[in-house]
């Protein structure tokens, strides 16, 4: 097999990042299966020999592809979350964590959907971005820390808070139900999270 170079010169590591862009936007538009590595060579500008030197399959182009989109993600999130007010308030931080949620997913609704999808049909996929979705909600659990909130099951509590805000963001830019009023699901979404993370 051969052996997959880990760039370390910039010239080697722009061309490695245009590849999973390039991946990204691809898969985005036409799905996992829909792609194939000869199409993102082409639109990368790089010989099929140069994007193998790299990865070695689709699934590894996907894999880093979707990790820089998700990093990207994340550090919006948590950056902003880390930027809340002093002194810190509890219901103040949970508004502030779903309106920058809701911003984000916003703008990355179909990626996520994909990302989703791809990883019900992929093990090796799923396993991957479950392990992120693990460091994620630690992140979020750093910055409880820091404000004084401590439980033994603060991770749990955060994950099952995750839950709650994704379920409204797809409410709001996917499935949106006539029958619900969205500005009530907020309100008790909020509240349920402001009572898993004080009990």
């Amino acid at each position: 097999m051969k052996e997959i170079r880990k760039p370390v010169q910039k010239r080697s590591m722009e061309k490695k990042n245009k590849i999973a862009e390039v991946g990204f936007e691809l898969f985005c538009e036409k799905g996992y299966h829909g792609t194939n590595t000869i199409e993102i060579a082409k639109q990368a500008n790089v010989s099929i020999g140069a994007l193998y030197s790299y990865f070695k399959d689709k699934r590894d182009i996907y894999i880093a592809a979707f990790e820089q989109y998700i990093n990207s993600f994340s550090h919006v999130l948590h950056e902003r979350l880390e930027d809340s007010q002093q002194p810190f308030c509890l219901s103040t931080f949970i508004d502030r964590w779903v309106t920058i949620y809701i911003e984000v997913y916003a703008s990355s609704n179909q990626a996520l959907a994909q990302l989703r999808m791809v990883m019900m049909e992929d093990e090796k996929i799923n396993h991957y971005f479950c392990d992120f979705e693990v460091e994620f909600v630690l992140e979020i659990v750093n910055i409880l820390n820091r404000n004084n909130i401590f439980f033994e099951d603060l991770s749990e509590k955060v994950y099952a808070s995750c839950i709650l805000i994704d379920a409204l963001c797809r409410e709001k830019s996917s499935f949106p139900h006539d029958k619900l009023n969205y500005k009530v699901l907020e309100t008790q979404i909020k509240k349920s999270i402001f009572y898993l993370l004080s009990a």
